[in-house]
């Protein structure tokens, strides 16, 4: 596949993620979506939806806490030196949510939130080799840039021992 085409299509990806989640992010840092207040109502009586933002509107600052975890990832992702860690934790954000609205039975929104969680993983999964070396000791990085040579090109040697490459 052509190397641009993938590259504009992963910018676009991140920059539509960005918009959808600065906007749930905020809506639900304003105040928005839950049921806040008073509210009566039992299983027999009320939809999973329903419960759903009556339990996490009983909390207000519960309930825009989750806002803020959707509107920093969302942030994160427009700028390139932290889109990998946005996409990680919008990916997290975003399978719990579907988990969440598959077990509660939310109506068609559902599909559209397992769509969200998909472009967040294929987000992931592009860069997984920038999480792995965010994830290497500090020995490892040493001993990844005393191999780089003088012209700044990447070692042709094993992976660290114990590193599975």
């Amino acid at each position: 596949m052509n190397a641009k085409l993938v590259s504009r299509g992963l910018i676009g990806t991140r920059i539509f993620l960005a918009a959808v989640f600065v906007m749930y992010g905020s809506i639900k840092l304003f105040g928005g979506q839950y049921y806040y207040g008073d509210w009566a109502m039992t299983k027999q009586t009320a939809s999973g939806t329903g419960m759903v933002w009556a339990f996490f509107g009983y909390s207000p600052v519960y309930g825009r806490f989750t806002g803020l975890f959707e509107l920093v990832p969302a942030l994160m992702l427009l700028h390139p030196r932290t889109a990998t860690l946005g996409a990680a934790a919008l990916f997290a954000v975003r399978l719990n949510i579907t988990v969440m609205d598959f077990a509660f039975d939310f109506p068609m929104v559902k599909y559209f939130v397992l769509g969200y969680t998909l472009l967040a993983l294929v987000l992931v999964w592009h860069d997984r080799n920038r999480l792995r070396l965010m994830l290497l000791r500090p020995v490892e990085v040493v001993s990844l840039l005393s191999a780089l040579d003088a012209s700044g090109a990447p070692p042709r040697s094993e992976p660290a021992p114990g590193r599975r490459a």
